[in-house]
């Protein structure tokens, strides 16, 4: 499959026009239905989902999975075996759902009765949003591989389509509850699960009518199921080091510090999810190519899609990133109206890590698309372990907060190395080019926008004047300096065209 420059750009510019409206639908929405339904039953609903939510936490890992199979099968080309891929990625997400179903009906049920605070009086309202949450995360499940027919296939379109029509139904509801004389939580809980059932008929029906490997026939492969349950052990063991080392972090400031810090790190990590959100639809769009051209061995393409690939998603969080990490007190004092201890620093730190992770995300769909992840999983996520009994050991010494993020930082560089190690053989890519053509060119244009930014900081007082001139001093570098020198010249040369074509158009 030849790089298509063209589809990648029009498909991350759907996703970000979707993300802009999901964006300010949801905050809209979830006003609306705090004040309809209020403190303690808001409160409900969301703890009460959460213990299912939490139940289903493979539910990412077999959307990988489902996208990785999906993928590969597309790219082969072979319009029978994807069928018979398609139907053991569903046959393995039905065996999920009803493995969750048990669970949720028995442990998950009984940690809900007599486990958790319920007011006595909202105890049956709790009990039918919790077997409400059950029966949507059912259908989620279900339709996971649905989705991933979508991106494999780059209907970036309709996906944006779909998920537009769940954010105005959503929206309709909270405007609906706002208006009802039944019972508000009850009524929420059971409309939201007939959205969703609603979005999950609406993706089978468009897959069942344009890609035919979507029609479920009858195709039990063993050997297929064997293998796809093993990419899913080995990707469940990154799924739980994950979660393993993000909330140990939590943990160890919590023993050594008090809530209060725990507090500054969720607003740190709130603005990092936010800017990270916009970056992932680029990477969202880029997978698909990234991950077929993988699987035919397509390595010169490969190589090509990684470059431009990992400087693209680190020049836009440059461009998000930098003016938060330059004025983040100003950002969250506008935001909060008080700044806590410790958030501006926190901020900071874990903005630096993340654009680590940035240039992670390609290598990983790379070595997912390879199908063997055993070595993958198994050094990075042994090293990302090390993360909290380092913290634990230096905080025993030292007890300032900040010393966490920086073994965050430290370990995630360890980490990134040994990716690049495992990664760039298997495409036949030399680890000094890789440095020449990626990290050579990225540096500049991370660090010499901060320069300015460093005199006017020192030269002016902090308000929304400096934050606004500080804003448009890193856009101006940054688009010069990626020109100049994030730029190779084949990729300008690209760029002017396009811009011709723009003009005469």
């Amino acid at each position: 499959m030849p790089i298509n420059s063209n589809s990648i750009a029009k498909n991350t510019m759907l996703l970000y026009i979707r993300m802009i409206i999901l964006m300010l639908v949801a905050l809209y929405t979830s006003r609306i239905v705090f004040t309809a339904l209020g403190v303690e039953d808001f409160g409900i609903y969301n703890v009460v989902g959460g213990v299912v939510v939490v139940l289903a936490f493979l539910n990412g890992t077999l959307s990988t999975a489902s996208s990785r199979y999906i993928v590969v099968a597309l790219g082969e080309g072979d319009k029978k075996h994807m069928s018979k891929v398609f139907f053991n990625v569903f046959l393995l997400n039905a065996l999920l759902a009803i493995i969750i179903v048990v669970l949720a009906e028995t442990v998950g049920l009984w940690f809900v009765c007599h486990k958790m605070q319920i007011p006595i009086e909202r105890y049956n309202a709790a009990l039918w949003v919790y077997h409400l949450s059950v029966i949507t995360i059912v259908f989620n499940i279900l339709s996971i591989p649905y989705n991933a027919s979508i991106i494999a296939h780059e209907r970036m379109k309709a996906f944006a389509y779909i998920t537009l029509f769940d954010a105005l139904a959503k929206l309709a509801l909270a405007f609906i509850i706002q208006e009802i004389a039944l019972d508000k939580l009850i009524t929420y809980a059971l409309l939201l699960m007939f959205i969703q059932i609603v979005d999950r008929i609406i993706y089978t029906r468009y897959c069942l009518r344009h890609f035919e490997e979507t029609h479920l026939r009858y195709s039990v492969d063993k050997r297929l199921l064997k293998e796809m349950m093993q990419f899913m052990s080995w990707s469940s063991y990154g799924s739980f080091v994950s979660v393993g080392f993000t909330q140990g972090i939590n943990i160890l400031l919590n023993l050594f510090f008090g809530p209060a810090v725990n507090a500054s790190r969720s607003i740190a990590v709130q603005i990092q999810n936010n800017v990270l959100h916009f970056i992932n639809n680029f990477q969202t769009a880029l997978n698909p190519q990234l991950m077929i051209n993988t699987s035919s061995k397509n390595y010169m393409d490969v190589q090509k899609l990684l470059i431009t690939g990992s400087k693209f998603s680190f020049y836009l969080l440059c461009m998000l990133g930098l003016p938060i990490i330059s004025e983040t007190h100003i950002i969250i004092k506008c935001w909060l109206g008080a700044v806590p201890d410790y958030a501006v620093s926190f901020c900071r730190i874990i903005l630096v890590t993340s654009f680590i992770g940035t240039l992670a995300n390609p290598l990983r769909s790379i070595n997912q698309a390879q199908g063997d992840i055993k070595k993958f999983q198994l050094y990075e996520c042994s090293v990302l372990l090390l993360i909290i009994p380092v913290s634990y050991m230096l905080l025993r010494q030292w007890e300032i907060p900040i010393l966490v993020f920086y073994v965050h930082l430290a370990i995630e560089l360890i980490a990134q190395f040994i990716r690049l190690a495992i990664v760039l053989p298997k495409i036949n890519l030399s680890l000094n080019l890789y440095f020449k053509l990626v990290y050579v060119r990225i540096l500049p244009v991370f660090i010499l926008p901060m320069i300015p930014v460093l005199l006017i900081n020192n030269t002016m007082n902090e308000g929304i004047y400096r934050l606004v001139i500080n804003i448009f001093c890193i856009e101006i570098s940054l688009g010069v300096l990626i020109y100049f020198i994030g730029l190779s010249g084949n990729e300008r040369k690209y760029i002017k065209s396009m811009i011709k074509k723009k003009i005469h158009a």
